[in-house]
């Protein structure tokens, strides 16, 4: 008798589980995909939050963002001293990354939170591509903080998120940047080119160190950065102000730098209502092109 009932639910487990491995495998190819880090990030700072909400979100991520940046260049800098210039490369490339997140985020600011959802999506989902990120940083980390028009700086981000360079009979195809900064100084890897395999050597980016002198420049980027921050540039106050002034206008490649202009001049003097210098304002890297549609346009 036990045997029997013993048997009995076997039968029942076997029938029961049976029937949820059909689930799991007519399931299998949702289920398997990690949810987009991407629709994650606007769900979390624009889907579930009132508008104050945020921006405060905002202000804190810009803040967190350069504070990242400038522990990563610091252990860079150890690095590099050492002679370990592979690693100090890849965490030189980070660092820049991470301040290009507080780029990133500001330029959300720009836009309408409401109307101007769909951009905002792939803002967010830019948020965790090194290609959109090592544009921003190419792009906003130029001395001018303004460029000429916001043509050139289409022109600028196209080349600067062009994935692939075809060659010739006398140069091979090559990679976007991101290659060399992130994956070249870290793993082996199979040149198709060279034939062979290729192995990280600190010899190989002593050039890259001396031309570039990033270490130097990341520094500079991100007391650009402490420098705001600490006169209350990136406070969500101040993000409110330029939405406000912002939204109303979308700027694309199209749009006259004049128009930039004068919207920054309106900011200038909110933000100088909130007792902060002007002068810091315009020496802030707050002051940059709005790059959000062309993140739109490589999508």
């Amino acid at each position: 008798m036990a045997y029997l009932t013993y048997e009995t639910e076997r039968t029942k487990n076997i029938e029961h589980y049976g029937t949820l491995a059909m689930i799991k495998k007519k399931t299998a190819k949702k289920d398997n995909r990690d949810p987009s880090p991407g629709n994650l990030l606007f769900a979390n700072l624009f889907g579930e939050h009132s508008h104050e909400e945020s921006l405060e979100l905002l202000a804190t991520g810009i803040s967190a963002s350069w504070h990242n940046a400038n522990r990563l260049v610091s252990n860079a800098a150890l690095l590099a001293k050492e002679g370990c210039l592979s690693s100090a490369r890849f965490l030189i490339t980070t660092a820049r990354e991470e301040l290009a997140k507080s780029y990133l985020l500001v330029d959300t600011c720009r836009l309408d939170f409401k109307k101007h959802k769909t951009v905002l999506h792939m803002m967010c989902k830019a948020f965790y591509s090194h290609i959109d990120k090592h544009a921003y940083i190419e792009l906003l980390e130029i001395d001018r903080p303004l460029i000429d028009s916001m043509t050139k700086a289409k022109g600028l981000w196209d080349v600067a998120v062009q994935r692939w360079w075809p060659g010739n009979c006398e140069y091979p195809d090559m990679p976007h940047d991101t290659y060399f900064d992130r994956q070249a100084p870290i793993y082996v890897d199979y040149g198709e080119h060279e034939r062979c395999w290729l192995v990280p050597e600190d010899a190989n980016q002593v050039a890259y160190f001396i031309l570039h002198d990033r270490i130097s420049n990341t520094k500079k980027l991100v007391d650009l950065w402490r420098k705001a921050d600490s006169d209350g540039l990136c406070s969500s106050h101040v993000l409110a102000i330029i939405n406000s002034i912002f939204k109303s206008q979308y700027f694309n490649e199209s749009t006259d730098i004049k128009e930039l202009e004068l919207i920054y001049k309106k900011i200038a003097q909110l933000v100088e209502e909130c007792n902060i210098p002007i002068e810091s304002f315009w020496a802030s890297p707050l002051v940059r092109i709005p790059c959000y549609h062309f993140v739109l346009s490589h999508k």
